[in-house]
């Protein structure tokens, strides 16, 4: 039995990134039929109500922990920043993001037949909507291939690490207290490439990572409360959907829940020596970026005409069609490693 002093972050990080992007995949699966969430809470079936709590709920811790891992990662192992590292950095994104990113949108844009520059940064205009504390309703803006908006933020947000850099040895813990007002009051949530997802929690990462202190120790300081808050925000998020109130109670959740999946990926990893293998890991950033282009509907298709449109058909479709398309991804991911090795 492994203990938890053999666990190391990296360990944390590279098993995390998997079933996360696997988490991803369902919060663009909305099963056989189209989602309505605009019913009463005493007029939810099983499965909407499945569906709401993975799809609009569970999914919600993905989005943080991917940008305070990148901002963590961003500054790690730097003992003077300077010009060259900078441009260093830059030069190693070009190839893994923003070759991916333009790559995969003009998959995508040619599928769908839209041509425009649009594709490559806002040819969804209300990919999301969030309500803030103004009482003003903040519309998401994303990509062609619409999981990339992720990939668009930080990527704009790399860019302007030498800014936050500065902030973070200047402004010090005063700079966490200034972000944490901003990002819950749901302001500024989607501006294109400038989210407050994105600057806030990249910036948390990167403030860790700056000031050389161990991100799950710290995280761990606050696990239980981090717990119990999730798990309550959670069941009030199901009860609240549609109503303004969600945003607030949604920004939250990604906040405690963010704590809580570090931590609770720590305390799997510390009670046991298995581990996902190398390239099953490695394979979670393919996954990512192909989940949305190829939608493998054949296999809804023969699903439904297996098994029928009966409420617990559409729950086995929903948990089990998105893991059975993630693992062909993976799989194929896998073989082509082997091959070229």
């Amino acid at each position: 039995m492994k203990n938890g002093s053999d666990v190391t972050q990296s360990d944390v990080f590279s098993q995390l990134r998997l079933p996360l992007i696997v988490l991803v995949t369902y919060a663009h699966s909305y099963g056989g039929i189209a989602p309505d969430y605009t019913l009463p809470v005493c007029g939810w079936d099983t499965y909407e109500v499945l569906k709401l709590l993975v799809s609009q709920t569970l999914v919600k811790v993905a989005v943080p922990v991917f940008y305070i891992m990148s901002g963590y990662l961003f500054f790690y192992g730097i003992e003077q920043w300077s010009r060259g590292v900078y441009f260093s950095k830059m030069r190693r994104r070009f190839f893994s993001l923003l070759l991916p990113y333009v790559l995969w949108n003009a998959l995508v844009a040619w599928k769908y037949g839209a041509f425009s520059w649009h594709v490559f940064w806002d040819y969804y205009p209300t990919a999301g909507v969030q309500t803030d504390w103004l009482g003003h309703q903040q519309l998401m803006t994303a990509p062609v291939c619409m999981p990339l908006w992720f990939l668009r933020d930080l990527m704009v947000v790399s860019l302007l690490t030498p800014i936050i850099y500065i902030a973070v040895r200047r402004l010090g813990r005063w700079l966490l207290l200034l972000l944490l007002p901003f990002y819950l009051s749901g302001v500024c949530a989607f501006v294109p490439g400038l989210s407050s997802y994105a600057v806030c929690f990249f910036t948390f990462g990167a403030f860790m990572s700056i000031r050389k202190m161990a991100l799950i120790p710290t995280m761990q300081r606050c696990e239980w409360p981090a717990y119990i808050m999730s798990a309550v925000l959670a069941v009030l998020m199901i009860l609240t959907y549609c109503i303004p109130v969600f945003s607030s109670l949604m920004l939250s959740f990604r906040l405690t829940g963010a704590v809580a999946v570090f931590c609770v990926t720590y305390r799997l990893l510390s009670r046991t020596r298995k581990r996902l293998p190398a390239v099953v890991c490695r394979s979670s950033y393919f996954l990512y970026l192909a989940h949305y282009a190829l939608f493998f509907s054949f296999i809804d298709t023969a699903f439904f005409h297996l098994f029928g449109t009966a409420t617990a058909a559409l729950c086995l479709h929903y948990l089990l069609c998105p893991l059975l398309k993630a693992a062909l991804i993976v799989g194929a991911y896998s073989c082509f490693r082997r091959l070229s090795a």
